[in-house]
C-alpha cells in the first residue's frame, strides 16, 4: 500500500511537468541554494518510511520537486569523504583525489585523513591546539560549486558548509568558502572551525555556542517518535543485529543520554542520535540569519550534511527501529528548515537538492538469518598470503606497504631497486587475491588502464574511483553482501547497489515537478545545479546535466 501511495504521488507530480513556455533568462538566479546531504541514506528509505513521513519534509520536496529514482554513485569506494567531494565537484575520486576517508600517502609514508591539515589551528574549541580543528580542504584537488560561484560573483556570493563531521562540512564548502563548521563533542559540545577560514568564530556562531541547546538535547535523550507498532518496516527492538552503546548490553528504547554520557564521550552521543540533526538545523537557522543568506540578489550557497544518520546506521544497521526513527525525526527537522527558508527567503525563492554520500549494506548476520548469501570478510589472510607470495618470488620484503580502502599499496622503491616491474608484482598480488574465496574481483591499475570502456559495472566503478597517483596498485572487490565489519551494525564502501543507490531530489526555484527513471549519477548533481542557477561548472566536472529536469 505504501509503495502504491509513493508511486502515485510521483506520477501525480510527473503529470504537472510542462515544456518551458517563458523566454529563457540566463541572468535569473535564486537568492539561495541549499545542498542537503544525508549521510548513509539508502534510496529505498523514501518509500519504506513514506507512510510515516509528515507533509512538510521529504514528501514536500518529492511531490513538489524533481525526483531521480535510479540515482547511483558511479564509482567505488563509496565513503563519506569521496561522496561529499563528488557531489559538489561534479566528478569522482579519479579526478578530485579524495579516494577515501583515510588513505596511504606515499609522500609521508603513512596514512592521511581527507580533511587533515597541520598548518591550521582550531577556532572555537577550548584550545587552538585541539586536533579536531586541524582541518581544511587542501587535499581536494579540484574546484567545487561554491568555488566557482564565488569567482563568478566577484566574491560576493556567500558559501557556508556545516555538518556534525568535519569532512561533511569542509569538502562541500570548497577552497574559497566563507566558512565551514563542524561539531566538537569533547568538553564543550560546540560547533568549531579552523584558521583556514577564521581567526575567530563569527559573532553569530559564537553566540550560538554560548546559548547552545546541547544540554537540553542530552536531557531529552532518545525515545521513539511514534508508538512501537508504527515501526513494522523494521526489525524488533533490541535484536542481535545492532550494537548497544558502550557500557550497556541492550540496544533498546528509550536511551537516557545522561546515564550513557560517561562511557560514550559525553556530547558525542548527540552525533549518533536524532538530536544531532536537530542541532544542525538549529545552527543552520542561526547561519541563515547571522550571514544574511539569501537576503540579496547574489546567489548564496549553504551546504548542510546530516551526519547523525550515518552514525546510527553503522551502530544499529539499516533495518533497525533506531534507523527508522532517526529518519522520521529528520523528516520533521527538514520541514522545520523548509518553513524557515520560506520565511527568510520567500517561498519559491530558494532552491535545494537532497542526496546522500553513500548508502549501506544489510547487516550480514541479519541477512543470513533469512537465508541470504551474505557474510563477513576480513582481508588479513589475503594480505599475508600476498606478501608471502612476493617474498617467495622476489626475496624478503616487505613488498606491500599497506592494504587500505580495499587497495594494495606496493613498495615501488623496493620493487625498482630490485630491478622488477611494478606491474608484474601487482599481477602476482592480484592472482593471490583472486584465490580468496570471499573475493569477487581483483584488478590492477594497468588492467583498468587498458579498458577503454566496459559494460561491467564493477570495472566501471573502479575506473571512476582510481586516482592516477594517489590510489594503490591492486583493487579488491569482495563478493556482494560481504562486508569487513563487526558482527552487528553495518558499513559501506563497495561498488554494489546497496552502497551506490541513493536518493536525489531537486526542489524550489527553477524546478518543475517531475521524475526520471533513467540512470543518473552523483557526478551529475553539480552540472545540473550549475545549469539550473546559471553558474560555472566546477573545473573537473565529469557528469552530465539531468536534462529531464528541464523538459
Amino acid at each position: 500500500m505504501q509503495r502504491t501511495l509513493f508511486i502515485a504521488a510521483l506520477l501525480g507530480a510527473m503529470g504537472t511537468t510542462q515544456a518551458q513556455e517563458e523566454p529563457l533568462n540566463l541572468g535569473a538566479r535564486p537568492p539561495l541554494v541549499v545542498g542537503i546531504t544525508v549521510d548513509q541514506m539508502r534510496a529505498d528509505y523514501l518509500y519504506r518510511f513514506w507512510n510515516d513521513f509528515g507533509e512538510g519534509g521529504f514528501k514536500r520536496i518529492v511531490e513538489g520537486g524533481f525526483y531521480c529514482a535510479d540515482h547511483h554513485f558511479g564509482y567505488a569506494p563509496t565513503y563519506t569523504g569521496p561522496g561529499h567531494a563528488s557531489i559538489y565537484t561534479g566528478t569522482t575520486p579519479a579526478y578530485h583525489g579524495i579516494i577515501g576517508n583515510d588513505w596511504y600517502d606515499r609522500a609521508s609514508g603513512g596514512s592521511v585523513y581527507c580533511a587533515s591539515d597541520t598548518s591550521v589551528r582550531a577556532v572555537g574549541a577550548a584550545s587552538p591546539d585541539e586536533p579536531a580543528g586541524f582541518m581544511s580542504p587542501h587535499r581536494l584537488q579540484v574546484t567545487t560549486l561554491g568555488d566557482e560561484l564565488k569567482l563568478a560573483t566577484g566574491g560576493q556570493a556567500k558559501v557556508i558548509g556545516m555538518s556534525m563531521k568535519d569532512r561533511g562540512a569542509i569538502l562541500p564548502a570548497g577552497h574559497s568558502a566563507d566558512g565551514a563548521f563542524w561539531f566538537h563533542g569533547k568538553d564543550e559540545g560546540a560547533f568549531i572551525s579552523s584558521t583556514y577560514y577564521y581567526d575567530e568564530l563569527p559573532d553569530w556562531a559564537a553566540r550560538f555556542n554560548r546559548k547552545s541547546p546541547v544540554n537540553d538535547y542530552m536531557k531529552d535523550g532518545w525515545k521513539r517518535l511514534l508508538n512501537e507498532d508504527a515501526y513494522d518496516e523494521s526489525q524488533p527492538d533490541n535484536n542481535p543485529y545492532e550494537s548497544p552503546y558502550r557500557g550497556t548490553t541492550r540496544a533498546t528504547f528509550p536511551y537516557d543520554f545522561r546515564d550513557l554520557a560517561e562511557t560514550n564521550r559525553g556530547y558525542d552521543l548527540l552525533k549518533g542520535s536524532p538530536a544531532g540533526n536537530a542541532l544542525l538545523v538549529d545552527f543552520a537557522l542561526a547561519a541563515i540569519d547571522g550571514e544574511g543568506l539569501g537576503a540579496d540578489a547574489i546567489t548564496d550557497l549553504l551546504a548542510i550534511s546530516f551526519s547523525s544518520t550515518d552514525y546510527v546506521g553503522h551502530q544499529f544497521g539499516v533495518h533497525a527501529q533506531e534507523t527508522q526513527d532517526v529518519y522520521l525525526r529528520l523528516d520533521r527537522e527538514l520541514a522545520r528548515l523548509f518553513t524557515a527558508l520560506d520565511e527568510a527567503v520567500g517561498a519559491g525563492n530558494w532552491t535545494c537538492w537532497l542526496s546522500a554520500d553513500h548508502a549501506g549494506a544489510t547487516v550480514p548476520s541479519l541477512g543470513q538469518s533469512v537465508g541470504m548469501p551474505v557474510d563477513y570478510w576480513k582481508p588479513g589472510n589475503m594480505t599475508d598470503a600476498a606478501e608471502a607470495a612476493c617474498a617467495a618470488a622476489y626475496g624478503e620484503g616487505p613488498w606491500i606497504l599497506q592494504y587500505s580502502n580495499d587497495q594494495f599499496f606496493l613498495d615501488r622503491e623496493r620493487i625498482a631497486a630490485a630491478g622488477l616491474d611494478v606491474a608484474e608484482v601487482a599481477a602476482r598480488v592480484r592472482r593471490v587475491a583472486m584465490q580468496d574465496p570471499d573475493v569477487y574481483r581483483a584488478v590492477t591499475r594497468w588492467d583498468l588502464a587498458q579498458i577503454a570502456s566496459t559494460e561491467d559495472p564493477v570495472l566501471s566503478h573502479l575506473q571512476w574511483g582510481l586516482h592516477p597517483t594517489s590510489s594503490g596498485e591492486v583493487v579488491v572487490v569482495p563478493k556482494p553482501g560481504w562486508i569487513n565489519y563487526g558482527r552487528s551494525g553495518t558499513t559501506h564502501g563497495s561498488p554494489y547497489a546497496y552502497d551506490t543507490h541513493v536518493p536525489c531530489i531537486f526542489y524550489g526555484w527553477g524546478v518543475k515537478p517531475g521524475a526520471t527513471y533513467e540512470r543518473t549519477h552523483i557526478r551529475d548533481i553539480a552540472p545540473t545545479v550549475s545549469a539550473l542557477i546559471h553558474s560555472p561548472l566546477p573545473n573537473a566536472a565529469a557528469g552530465h546535466v539531468i536534462d529531464d529536469l528541464f523538459d
